[in-house]
């Protein structure tokens, strides 16, 4: 095998492990503070350990994983106050977003992103018959990136998708928490109806109240999410 046909099929298979252990990092798979076991991944995913090392090194410059030197890689953690600062920073890359996409966007793009939510709207049932709020989270955020899309900004772009992906654990629990649910459909209506306008001044507020999530509610998420977590008690196993 020549040297170039080698480096591929290296390259591939991390790839293939970061996004197999990034989906797993998404959902909290790997518990709170908990030291990765490189050997165990090794042999799950039939690799050796360089590729899992190369997809971990990725996931902690991501925030997924952090590491200790002479110790190894831990799953990130979960405190209010790294929930309240990613949902803050995550409100003033939209707010960002929202403002030059009035600036920049064509009619046509504004009207696209406007269907994303409403065309997903007319076939969801009333929010007291959901059981399961990830199809709604992920339609909720595919919307919001349309929106970062017409800003035409790759790196804010990429900024508000890392946030995302760090946060999507949450974002679903917030989501079924009734307060929040009862009001994110109008919520959206009315961020499309500013957008529409290209009024950046409502539009920003909009997203300010939308978005950001209080210091109270970040201690009642953080607290849903480690219950279900620990409660859960999923390890790689039922996978």
């Amino acid at each position: 095998m020549t040297e170039s046909k080698r480096g591929t099929r290296r390259a591939d298979s991390v790839d293939k492990v970061y996004s197999e252990l990034k989906t797993l990092s998404i959902d909290y798979y790997f518990k709170p503070g908990k030291r990765i076991n490189e050997v165990e991944l090794a042999q799950r995913f039939g690799v050796s350990r360089t590729p899992i090392r190369e997809a971990l090194n990725r996931l902690a410059k991501e925030g997924f994983m952090y590491f200790v030197p002479n110790k190894g890689f831990y799953s990130r953690d979960m405190t209010p106050k790294g929930v309240h600062e990613l949902y803050e920073l995550r409100a003033i890359i939209e707010q960002a977003s929202f403002q030059l996409a009035c600036q920049r966007a064509s009619d046509e793009d504004i009207e696209r992103a406007a269907q994303i939510w409403e065309e997903s709207c007319r076939n969801l049932p009333q929010p007291d018959q959901i059981t399961d709020w990830t199809p709604i989270a992920l339609i909720d955020e595919k919307f919001h990136m349309e929106i970062a899309k017409m800003a035409n900004n790759s790196r804010l772009y990429d900024t508000l998708e890392s946030l995302n992906a760090l946060g999507r654990f949450y974002r679903r629990i917030d989501l079924e928490t009734p307060e929040r649910r009862n009001n994110a459909y109008d919520e959206h209506v009315e961020i499309i109806k500013a957008l529409r306008n290209r009024d950046i001044e409502q539009g920003v507020k909009l997203l300010e109240k939308h978005v950001s999530l209080s210091s109270q509610h970040a201690v009642s998420v953080t607290k849903e999410g480690l219950a279900r977590i620990f409660i859960g008690d999923i390890s790689l196993d039922d996978i």
